[in-house]
């Protein structure tokens, strides 16, 4: 049997422009690399062993798009609360 996994939708994020959401993927991906293990393939994966975070630009509009996944309904809302309010300072920090 597969453990269950706990994950979100796609979840669609607005950016203001296009230019603005490419540097909030470009400001988490150092954030995030700073403190967990990272692929920055396509956007910026965050691994925390139990579960990840996903944000990544849109190709065709002005958002982020973001996906999360854990082993737990608790640590999946643990895990994209940190994202998102890590993106809500990036972007309160570039005004």
């Amino acid at each position: 049997d597969l453990p269950e996994i706990f994950s979100t939708p796609e979840i669609r994020r607005e950016c203001h422009s296009e230019e603005a959401k490419f540097q909030l993927v470009s400001r988490a991906t150092t954030f995030f690399k700073e403190h967990y293990k990272v692929d920055d393939t396509d956007g910026v994966r965050i691994d925390f062993g139990d579960g990840w975070g996903l944000v990544r630009a849109s190709n065709t509009q002005p958002i982020l798009v973001l996906r999360f996944e854990a082993q737990s309904a608790a640590r999946l809302a643990q895990i994209r609360d940190l994202v998102e309010a890590r993106l809500d300072l990036l972007e309160a920090e570039s005004g």
